[in-house]
């Protein structure tokens, strides 16, 4: 064979491997490009996924966060309290019988959170109260002796607060002869109910019902009702009076009926005598013409 043939051929397989290699590096340099555009589509993916997952524990936590500054036993537990109290008044109680923030005795400044009016125009002071701390330490105790503690001290932190309301707003002649201590949780209300004679003590000595979300709807639905039944008389005694004056005329009526009897009795009487002279007239008429007849 030719050396140049041989030359050539070497030089075009010389040349065709290097053109495979060329495109062969294009290729995997596309695919990379690919693979990289990819790659990052896939990051920004997920770095919006891990945001929205982010803006979702930021709204769980929030509330979280506002809960446990709720109870961590500053004011605004109290004022958590008071609204609780508020929502119940509200649905239960009729508009015009109760006052939230009232001023009972005007010698003070002292307001008690909801002023609840009786059927008989008495005041019944309800209070909130809201021992958040005391709970929590309840609940993490791990010792009986410390669970203990715990609830002497939660017995005299409510006896203390009944003393206060108490003090504040029971008056006499305007006020109801006991106040309310509520208590915004039934969690709470099963710790004040392990507290032995605490509620028997808490009336008798201070004057004040302790009551929590149950027992308050229902005793606010039991004033309700005598609102309702004070309604009822009043309205009976409005019909009673309307029936009275519809008798006392009915009476006026019937005597004058009876005069229009006695009147009407007399006429016909009257008619009846004129009646009999008129007949006897008559005949005495007649009786003269057939005598003028026969003469």
């Amino acid at each position: 064979m030719d050396i140049n043939l041989i030359s050539l051929i070497l030089s075009l397989v010389t040349l065709a491997l290097v053109f495979f290699i060329f495109m062969s590096s294009k290729n995997r340099d596309e695919n990379k490009s690919k693979e990289s555009i990819n790659i990052e589509n896939k990051l920004e993916t997920v770095s919006k996924e891990i945001n929205e997952i982010e803006n979702q524990l930021t709204s769980v936590t929030t509330p979280i966060n506002e809960l446990n500054r709720f109870l961590g036993g500053n004011v605004t537990t109290g004022r958590l309290g008071e609204w609780n109290l508020e929502s119940i008044v509200k649905d239960i109680m009729p508009d015009g019988n109760y006052e939230f923030q009232k001023n009972i005795n005007p010698e003070t400044q002292d307001r008690v959170d909801c002023a609840i009016e009786t059927a008989d125009g008495l005041i019944i002071p309800i209070d909130s109260k809201f021992y958040a701390g005391q709970y929590k330490q309840y609940q993490e105790a791990n010792q009986s002796n410390v669970r203990s503690n715990v609830l002497r001290d939660l017995r005299t932190a409510i006896l203390r607060d009944a003393e206060d309301i108490a003090n504040k707003y029971l008056r006499q002649n305007s006020t109801s002869n006991y106040a309310v201590l509520y208590i915004a949780s039934e969690k709470l209300i099963d710790l004040v109910d392990e507290i032995d004679n605490l509620r028997q003590d808490c009336l008798s000595e201070k004057k004040v019902l302790i009551q929590g979300p149950n027992t308050l709807a229902a005793f606010l639905d039991t004033v309700r009702i005598g609102h309702h039944y004070l309604q009822l008389n009043e309205t009976a005694a409005k019909v009673a009076e309307v029936v009275r004056r519809i008798k006392s005329e009915f009476d006026n009526f019937d005597k004058s009926t009876e005069g229009v009897l006695k009147k009407l009795d007399s006429s016909v009487k009257e008619v009846s005598a004129l009646q009999t002279r008129i007949n006897v007239l008559g005949r005495e008429l007649n009786k003269g013409s057939e005598e003028l007849k026969d003469e």
